[in-house]
């Protein structure tokens, strides 16, 4: 036999091996003798038989992603996730059931599920994850919309008691202000350490009632501000050493002491008078806020200390780091607060990332079911942002998207004039505002009374509609 005629034997001889061990693998006789093929035996690629489904997931839970595909062989499976509208990367789970961890980083995050076999792939269709805003409201006080009175502002600088609130100020304006700032000292509420003595708040409360009474259909509530700071009792600034002198300038003549408040000590009695202060107003409905000012000096504003007090307290033992620290732990000094939403000042920090941590923290508790509320807030509110404020203002911004308008933000004016309040009011709706705070008048300013009755109704309807105020 030649060589050319081996070859021509080779091939059918091939191609018969090949169907004999077909039938051997894939074929079986059935009862009644006949032959039946099994499914898949023949190589196909894969399909997509079951797509998974978009899921709305309670924060703290498991969210589980389903998909089914066949194939033969058997594809394996992939699943990958795009964030933030980015590229799909593997998640490194070739499972049919994905299930992701539900935190505030996957919140809006899409998923899909890639089936691969040696004869192709298929890509299932998207399904995208969604944080469920915890159900906690129906607990929480309602929240208040509109213009707010700062209330007096003066003596916490100088280390004075706070007077009755003067709610005689709003007179004439009933239909602008939806509330007002009652401001205390916690030396004035906790003279004696262990020993409240709340007659000064209980005092202001009843103020505002009385003025309530007065015209029933224009009620104020009541936003409560204690200050610790250079107002702090002097049992509480002696804690862990004497309290620390800070000298006089321009807006403190007479200088004052602060004590060390970000040590251990200082942090447990101030968390403790907040408790008492809860269980005695937590379920008074006339108080619908609670101003954090943990970590505070001059002012409410625990990032606002000039020179004059740094020095002092660097000379203490204070760091910045003993700040950020203080600062991010605010929020557990007010956890006695279940009722009452915390209002938080948040301004641009020093140390990098330490006000996106704080801005985090205060819009993770619309939807981590933990209590209390925490309110995003900035006393900078002025007619123009600055750089440093644009960044602030986007993390706000960013924050509230990221829960579909589910965190409640607050403003205050930066001061009672030198700027176009309408404006100011326009600006802080842009970045989702409920509430602004302006200053009252004052010894030696206009504050709102700078502007007329109609005027500043009209800007608090806009500003609780949610709509720019229109400014002549």
């Amino acid at each position: 036999m030649s060589h050319g005629s081996m070859r021509r034997w080779t091939v059918p001889r091939l191609v018969l091996s090949v169907v004999v061990v077909s039938t051997i693998v894939t074929g079986f006789a059935t009862a009644g003798g006949s032959v039946a093929w099994a499914r898949g035996a023949t190589p196909s690629a894969p399909t997509i038989t079951q797509q998974p489904q978009p899921v709305a997931a309670k924060f703290g839970k498991t969210a589980t992603f389903h998909v089914k595909a066949d194939g033969s062989p058997k594809p394996s499976l992939q699943w990958q996730v795009s964030s933030a509208g980015g590229a799909y990367v593997d998640t490194g789970s070739p499972s049919a059931a994905l299930r992701v961890p539900v935190t505030t980083t996957v919140d809006g995050n899409v998923y899909r599920a890639v089936a691969t076999n040696a004869s192709g792939s298929a890509t299932s269709r998207s399904a995208t994850l969604t944080i469920v805003v915890s159900s906690k409201d129906k607990k929480v006080k309602a929240r208040i919309s509109g213009l707010f009175d700062k209330g007096s502002g003066a003596p916490y600088q100088l280390n004075q008691a706070f007077p009755t609130t003067p709610t005689g100020e709003l007179s004439g304006y009933a239909p602008a202000f939806a509330g007002i700032v009652v401001n205390e000292t916690w030396a004035q509420l906790e003279p004696v350490q262990g020993q409240p003595d709340f007659t000064p708040l209980d005092d202001s409360l009843a103020a505002v009632t009385a003025y309530d009474n007065t015209d029933p259909s224009h009620p104020l509530t009541v936003k409560l501000r204690v200050f610790g700071g250079f107002t702090a009792p002097t049992w509480a600034k002696s804690l862990d050493g004497s309290p620390i002198s800070v000298p006089g300038d321009s807006t403190r003549p007479a200088g004052g002491t602060l004590g060390r408040y970000w040590l251990a000590d200082y942090q447990q009695q101030w968390t403790d008078f907040q408790a008492a202060l809860a269980q005695r107003y937590d379920n008074n409905d006339l108080v619908s806020q609670v101003a954090v000012t943990s970590c505070g000096t001059i002012t409410a504003e625990p990032s606002v200390m000039d020179g004059t007090i740094v020095t002092a307290l660097t000379a203490a033992g204070w760091t910045q780091s003993d700040q950020v620290q203080c600062v991010e732990g605010a929020l557990g000094n007010y956890a006695a607060w279940q009722r009452t939403p915390i209002d938080f000042t948040m301004n641009p920090s020093p140390v990098a990332g330490a006000t996106q941590t704080v801005v985090t923290r205060c819009a993770q508790t619309v939807i981590t079911g933990a209590l209390p509320l925490c309110i995003l807030d900035n006393h900078g509110l002025t007619d123009s942002v600055t750089a440093q404020q644009a960044s602030l203002y986007a993390s706000i911004d960013a924050a509230w998207q990221l829960y579909d308008g589910a965190v409640p933000v607050d403003f205050q004016t930066i001061g009672p004039n030198g700027f176009n309040l309408c404006t100011a009011i326009g600006i802080g709706v842009a970045h989702h505002a409920q509430s602004v705070e302006v200053w009252p008048p004052g010894p030696g300013y206009s504050g709102f009374d700078a502007y007329t009755p109609a005027q500043l109704t009209a800007w608090d309807r806009a500003l609780t509609a949610g709509t720019t105020p229109v400014c002549s």
